[in-house]
């Protein structure tokens, strides 16, 4: 019954049933041509509550509206946001083997069907794999589905693994095709043109210590695409093969080891179109970038170019003095940018490329000592550190990092039932040596006490001479800040006096006597801590607003909002 439905779909009635013949070797014409054929359908009674209702079981699709047309590619294919649609036709398998299959779009409302069978379900997850044998010699029917509420404008992006390949990759058009049914489809194109204006051929890094991966709108950038130019003693020099135009958005993972060379750090981008010409630079002052360093909103972070845009990236207190050299070298004499980062040691930073993005300034070229290249990447011997030079005298108090309390472990639980296992000690090393986040799974925590069962996490600790409980779930991720920063009301408002932040108008500072001052502010504001991240500010002219803070106290937005006000002076 799937089967016949497919080809129904796919060739119409006629045409399934002359199908045999077309293909016979007797008929002596060759009845392929290439793409798939799209077929959209229009919405179906079932799908008016959008809220509810998008998928639709490809029999209920009713009689195709409009003309059909070619998708040449399935890395996207698209179609009109307010229709159901079908993109059907022949793949083609040149080896035997196990074949892995994934597709991704808005929500993953969209099934993809091999020889009449689902291989990825309608809502199975953008991350899942499906992998199946198929034999060499012959055509596969192929059939992809998108449905109202997929926004089909945006496409489905189909990607494949075949034998002898070790990642996925978009399916290459010349092995997909489809026969004629006597009315020739209108070929269009899959998408909008894109604009031509190149901000980017392609991407220059420098990072202490290294980039672990990069993504452009959402899709990881394949290794084949990165090459490593230079290794300096850990940091590392990256040419990443990555065209970016207008409405494009970057990602890239940067980590960095605290421990190593006084806890400096550093990350720049230039965004090149020849020598010394730069289409973009990292700039921490552009809202054009932003960080994310929670990983429970990292997938979205990486997959929606608008998401998480609010947190914006902060210039490194202690950069390596040696980044701005390398990248000079590297990309240009004229590189005007600088490095940037999030808040933890590992981070994500995003650019998100404006649609009228001025070229930035090149600097002048200057006489620079040379940095020593490094030909082959080896480990080298780390040389012996000069003398740390004198401290520098304290920072003035209100420039300090916000009140961290100290915290103790007391007991770490993880099982269910009567089967739990202790798992203080692996705490404590998360929690009170490296101040790190950690997932709530077998592998994290060092021991599975009842496998294939979900489980939970009992954590109880002291802060502050006050004991807590939590109870964490499998697979949730658990950050640090959740015990170092605020828990309630009286513990932001200890913690907030003489911390400085800064807005597009100007800073405040918060005192003990609940008062707050600043350049650009007007008379002496009054605030109140409401919770561990709600804070109300009269301000001077009677208004009272409520601000939140983000997950790491380090920003604070108006209630109601998504764009982060004030963020913290470091």
């Amino acid at each position: 019954m799937k089967t016949t439905l497919l080809l129904s779909l796919m060739l119409g009635l006629s045409a399934a049933a002359s199908l045999r013949a077309e293909i016979s070797p007797s008929a002596g014409i060759h009845p392929f041509s290439p793409g798939l054929v799209v077929t959209e359908y229009p919405r179906h009674a079932s799908q008016a509550n959008e809220k509810d209702n998008f998928n639709l079981p490809l029999e209920k699709l009713g009689e195709p509206i409009g003309e059909k047309y070619i998708a040449e590619s399935l890395d996207p294919w698209t179609w009109e946001t307010e229709r159901n649609a079908v993109a059907s036709g022949f793949l083609e398998i040149e080896a035997d083997g196990d074949y892995s299959f994934s597709t991704r779009s808005f929500y993953d409302r969209n099934l993809l069907m091999i020889q009449g069978e689902v291989v990825c379900a309608f809502r199975d997850g953008d991350d899942t794999v499906a992998t199946i044998p198929l034999k060499k010699g012959g055509r596969v029917t192929i059939l992809s589905a998108g449905f109202v509420g997929g926004r089909g404008a945006s496409g489905i992006h189909i990607r494949w693994k075949p034998p002898g390949q070790t990642e996925l990759s978009p399916i290459p058009p010349r092995l997909l095709s489809h026969t004629e049914d006597g009315t020739k489809p209108k070929r269009v194109e899959k998408a909008a043109p894109r604009p031509t204006n190149l901000l980017a051929s392609h991407l220059i890094t420098v990072t202490d210590d290294f980039v672990v991966e990069a993504y452009k709108n959402g899709v990881r950038i394949q290794d084949g695409q990165r090459t490593l130019l230079n290794e300096i003693f850990g940091a590392t020099v990256e040419r990443m093969n990555v065209e970016v135009r207008p409405g494009d958005w970057l990602v890239f993972h940067v980590v960095n080891n605290h421990l190593r060379w006084g806890g400096s750090k550093y990350f720049a981008v230039s965004g090149m179109l020849g020598e010394n010409d730069f289409g973009f630079v990292s700039d921490p002052a552009s809202e054009a970038w932003s960080v994310c360093d929670d990983p429970d909103h990292v997938r979205d972070f990486i997959r929606r170019r608008d998401e998480g845009t609010d947190i914006r990236a902060s210039p490194i207190a202690k950069p390596w003095e040696e980044g701005d050299d390398h990248m000079r070298q590297n990309a240009g004499a004229g590189f005007s940018g600088k490095a940037l980062w999030g808040g933890g040691a590992s981070t994500w930073i995003k650019f998100v490329a404006p649609k009228n993005h001025p070229k930035p300034a090149v600097l002048p070229v200057v006489e620079t000592a040379p940095v020593k290249e490094v030909t082959e990447i080896s480990i080298p011997v780390k040389p012996v550190p000069a003398p740390d030079p004198p401290a520098p005298p304290p920072a003035p108090k209100a420039m300090l990092s916000p009140t961290r309390w100290p915290v103790q472990i007391l007991y770490g639980m993880y099982g269910s039932g009567d089967k739990n296992a202790d798992v203080t000690l692996r705490l404590k090393e998360y929690i009170e040596q490296k101040k790190t986040w950690f997932a709530v799974t077998p592998s994290s925590l060092g021991i599975d006490p009842i496998p294939y069962w979900n489980k939970s996490l009992w954590i109880a600790y002291v802060k502050d001479g006050v004991r807590h409980e939590v109870r964490r779930y499998e697979n949730e991720h658990v950050l640090a800040e959740t015990f170092y920063g605020p828990q309630d009301a009286p513990e932001l408002t200890k913690w907030l006096p003489e911390t400085r932040w800064r807005s597009e108008k100007g800073e405040l500072q918060f005192h003990t006597d609940h008062t707050a001052t600043g350049y650009g502010i007007e008379g002496l504001p009054q605030w109140e801590a409401l919770a561990h991240n709600k804070l109300r500010i009269t301000w001077s002219d009677g208004r009272k607003v409520d601000y939140f803070f983000d997950y790491t106290w380090s920003s604070f937005r108006e209630d109601g909002t998504e764009k982060a006000l004030f963020h913290v002076m470091q």
